[in-house]
């Protein structure tokens, strides 16, 4: 049986981003792609582990801000809660 395979632009509608978004992950490594002719086509388990991981892009390891329940420290070192 055939695995299912996606194509950039079913990727980013998958993904809810934009399709460049997943050319340039997969163009960087950061997310597993190949090549099918002049096409690059995605595992659908490799695009829910790139999801998963905060869908990390060229400019910054992590697009997603993680909320901690930790008070964070203000510019000038004293912690606050926000």
């Amino acid at each position: 049986m055939a695995e299912e395979l996606l194509s950039p632009a079913q990727a980013a509608e998958k993904a809810g981003c934009h399709h460049d978004t997943i050319r340039r992950a997969v163009e960087f490594g950061l997310l597993k792609g190949q090549r099918v002719g002049h096409i690059w086509v995605i595992k659908p388990n490799d695009l829910q582990e790139w999801i998963e991981a905060g869908m990390p892009n060229h400019r910054r390891k992590s697009t997603r801000k993680v909320k901690s329940d930790q008070p964070q420290p203000d510019k000038a070192g004293q912690e606050h809660d926000s």
